[in-house]
């Protein structure tokens, strides 16, 4: 099994690192939809949600949104937050490690949908931002600086929200909204929220891109392994269980909710499978601090937390994605007859096989 396995992995990878950024970013969303088994009543929650997303009868009723930012902390709010997040968004989700908190943006004079956000535990190093900080390792891991801040790793608004208003300049706002900031600080006493990393998707222009609050700090260096499709993958946790059964269970012990990384790393070894295929996929840096003195405070320079950096309640940030953001996009778009009623909802791809799904959507990957 183990030669047969090696020489599947092998050709899987071939084929992956044919693939651009963009088009492997859509297989793997393609994959995680194509390959879920949805139920009758799944399909029908998902055509409830599809029917239910915020579209404009006329290019200026984004004046009249009112957004809500909602914990997703019941059953029904996840489920809804799960089925936007998979059939809006390109890239496959994968759930990091560590604190999780998600939330649902909606309208709330027509309870339609604008976009999602969750927020997890920060990455330990991320070059650009530790450097504007100017924070250490003893920093983040003996002092426990680290716990103070989050990363946002889905911001992703609806269409034509973000396509037509750069509604995910909205999303992104909202990220360091005092909904968000409050709810955090609810689950997380001790760690009181002070500021919030993100990566963009692809390369260094972003929804970020100049937008107030968020600093920009650099890139990733753009080096991202490449993992093996769904089947493959299959495979290999059948391989590890079978052939392997006390690492399989060493790996399974407790509590653990994310084994994914070391079951491809123990498989490989085992498999003796040596450079791993990366795509170049540098992404942007962006920092959003939340108080005056954050960085210093992250620095262990002080214990005290100063004044707030800017107003983050969700009206007044509401206020300034309209004035300054949505209206020049808007602007420019009718200027240029661009403006674009579609909606984007991968929902077909339950049927659609891969070349179907990828001459389809292709060209929308991070619109």
């Amino acid at each position: 099994m183990s030669s047969n396995l090696k020489d599947v992995i092998l050709k899987d990878f071939e084929t992956l690192s044919q693939m651009s950024v963009k088009e492997y970013t859509l297989f793997r969303g393609w994959e995680q939809i194509h390959n879920t088994e949805w139920s009758t009543q799944d399909l029908q929650r998902i055509w409830e949600i599809k029917n239910s997303i915020w579209k404009p009868k006329s290019p200026e009723d984004y004046l009249n949104l009112q957004p809500q930012v909602i914990p997703a902390t019941n059953p029904n709010i996840l489920k809804t937050w799960k089925i936007l997040r998979t059939f809006t968004h390109t890239a496959h989700w994968n759930q990091n490690p560590g604190r999780l908190m998600r939330f649902l943006v909606m309208n709330k004079t027509d309870k339609t949908y604008l976009g999602v956000i969750s927020l997890g535990s920060d990455f330990i190093g991320i070059g650009g931002r530790d450097s504007h900080i100017g924070w250490t390792t003893e920093h983040k891991m003996k002092h426990g600086r680290l716990r103070y801040t989050a990363m946002g790793s889905s911001i992703s608004p609806t269409q034509p929200l973000g396509f037509n208003y750069v509604g995910g300049k909205l999303i992104a706002l909202f990220t360091c909204s005092d909904v968000v900031e409050n709810t955090w600080n609810e689950r997380n006493k001790k760690d009181k929220l002070v500021g919030v990393t993100t990566t963009s998707l692809f390369g260094s222009f972003s929804q970020y891109t100049r937008l107030k609050y968020w600093r920009k700090c650099g890139s990733t260096e753009g080096t991202i392994n490449l993992e093996p499709s769904d089947a493959t993958f299959s495979l290999m946790k059948e391989y590890l269980y079978k052939e392997h059964r006390e690492e399989h269970d060493r790996i399974h012990k407790g509590s653990v909710s994310h084994p994914k990384a070391r079951i491809l790393n123990y498989v490989y070894s085992a498999l003796g499978i040596k450079g791993i295929p990366s795509n170049n996929a540098p992404r942007g840096v962006y920092w959003c601090a939340l108080y005056d003195n954050t960085n210093e405070f992250l620095r262990c320079e002080t214990d005290e937390l100063g004044n707030k950096k800017f107003d983050n309640s969700v009206e007044t940030l509401t206020e300034l994605w309209k004035e300054k953001y949505a209206a020049k996009r808007l602007k420019n778009l009718m200027e240029n007859n661009k403006y674009n009623k579609d909606t984007l909802f991968y929902d077909d791809m339950i049927k659609l096989d891969w070349e179907q799904s990828k001459k389809k959507y292709l060209q929308d990957v991070g619109r």
